[in-house]
């Protein structure tokens, strides 16, 4: 168990079921990951994640990543079922949650 103040971009975390994600990141390798997302999304279904060589891979040349393959770990999401690893790409206030808390915050304040 770490602190998530303690946790900084570039950061490689381990996922497992019940982990709730404090971090924005990307999944370079896992299997079987899904997380609730609902949080963040409004998806209430559970989203599978895929290792992110596995999604360029699978993804047809000059597009972009689809939904059906989706390599991106959300901050305020929890992981359903499988273990993997992703690396930090964004915390605090400039993680998706992060982002969502300063919008709600300002609103408030004005």
């Amino acid at each position: 168990m770490i602190n998530v103040y303690d946790i900084v971009v570039g950061d490689v975390l381990h996922l497992e079921p019940g982990d709730l994600i404090p971090v924005d990141g990307v999944l370079p390798e896992g299997h079987n990951v899904q997380a609730d997302e609902s949080a963040a999304t409004g998806e209430s279904d559970a989203l599978k994640k895929v290792p992110a060589d596995y999604a360029l891979e699978n993804t047809e040349p000059g597009s972009k990543f689809s939904n059906k393959f989706d390599p991106f770990i959300l901050s305020g999401g929890k992981v359903l079922e499988g273990v993997g690893r992703f690396v930090v790409t964004a915390v605090g206030p400039n993680s998706y949650h992060g982002r969502t808390m300063m919008c709600m915050f300002s609103i408030l304040n004005d």
